[in-house]
């Protein structure tokens, strides 16, 4: 695995949520200047997060980006990509994220992958856990890219206070910021952030660029 510089612009507005956080305060949340949520919709073949209906609603009422998630399982992985694609309703050129933590094989991410471009034209953010950085395909490494990487014991505070070192990057992917290289494209930094509006810590993550390019990212402009 490969080390790397700190990026040299990054935007500190970006959670994600599940029906582990709770209740959440929107309006709160927007105006503690969060710009774009992660929120699990779906895992497996069958589940539906209980709050994912009331959150993508509030949060996007309350002007916040929203992105819907997988938790992807070892179950048949065209089957969760249906299952997703039919509770989420995406359209064309609109973004989701899988999250890879568990034993599926890097085959299955693609499949599911695949399964949500021929839906919507675009690929899904690729989130890996620690066990599957080193396990990678082609097509893996040209997706959009969340990273996990933060202190032991889950310690809260900010990007500025936390972060001294990149996360670890998996196989295929450039290491450097110089020429145009994006190593990776989001960094989910502490998993004991604070934000006003929601009682529980909740997972914090910082956007590669500038709050305008994370704003056309999601429109879906390709990002050099």
């Amino acid at each position: 695995m490969t080390q790397m510089t700190l990026p040299p612009t990054i935007c500190d507005a970006v959670i994600d949520v599940s029906h582990h956080n709770g209740a959440i305060d929107w309006p709160a949340v927007a105006a503690a200047g969060i710009a774009l949520a992660f929120i699990k919709a779906t895992q497996g073949d069958a589940f539906v997060d209980p709050r994912f209906a009331d959150n993508r609603r509030d949060a996007a009422a309350a002007g916040i980006m929203v992105v819907p998630y997988h938790f992807l399982d070892t179950t048949d992985a065209e089957d969760q990509a249906g299952h997703f694609l039919e509770v989420i309703g995406l359209q064309t050129g609109q973004p989701g994220m899988i999250d890879w933590e568990t034993s599926a094989l890097p085959e299955a991410v693609v499949a599911f992958g695949q399964a949500v471009m021929d839906c919507t034209g675009r690929a899904p953010v690729a989130y890996y856990g620690f066990a599957q950085l080193r396990q990678t395909l082609p097509e893996l490494s040209a997706w959009p890219l969340m990273l996990p990487e933060y202190q032991r014991g889950n310690t809260p505070g900010t990007y500025a206070t936390l972060v001294r070192h990149p996360p670890r990057l998996p196989p295929g992917r450039a290491a450097s910021w110089d020429a145009g290289g994006r190593p990776y494209d989001f960094h989910q930094y502490t998993p004991a952030g604070r934000v006003p509006g929601i009682a529980s810590p909740v997972d914090r993550s910082i956007w590669v660029g500038d709050p305008g390019s994370l704003t056309a990212w999601y429109a879906g402009t390709p990002v050099a």
